[in-house]
């Protein structure tokens, strides 16, 4: 579990899942991605953040992804420099509460990216693991 304990509810390809508020720089506000001349799979392009070029997630090129969604309102900048565009933040959850169960990911394909599902009164979502999630980005680009 994070560190500080808050969970934030996010919709990203059209699914649900969580993410540490400790893994997180910012939240900004969705912009233009600006695609790169050749193929970098599970990168959809950059962003310009605080003058850098910094690499912008692509959903679809992870498995199961979901549909396209409703398309990114905002981007979450992660601390390992990796922007992730979100279709919306509903809110904060207080992962130290009581009553927070841990459950292992099961089938969801998105598991290799996951720490855990987390369920506090609805079904189990996924909290995120942004390093077992760069890790899976610079294994697919080794395999290219």
């Amino acid at each position: 579990m994070p560190e500080d304990g808050i969970l934030l509810l996010a919709r990203a390809s059209g699914r649900d899942l969580l993410m540490a508020a400790s893994d997180l720089l910012e939240v900004l506000p969705a912009g233009p991605v600006t695609p790169l001349p050749g193929p970098l799979p599970g990168i959809a392009g950059v962003v310009l953040y605080e003058g850098e070029f910094l690499p912008v997630l692509d959903w679809g090129a992870l498995p199961g992804a979901g549909g396209e969604g409703a398309g990114a309102t905002s981007m979450a900048v992660l601390k390992r420099r990796l922007a992730l565009p979100l279709e919306f933040l509903s809110g904060a959850l207080d992962g130290g509460r009581e009553g927070l169960r841990i459950e292992p990911p099961g089938e969801d394909p998105w598991a290799p990216f996951m720490v855990c599902a987390c369920a506090i009164e609805g079904p189990a979502l996924p909290l995120l693991d942004p390093d077992k999630l760069i890790d899976w980005l610079h294994q697919r680009r080794t395999a290219r």
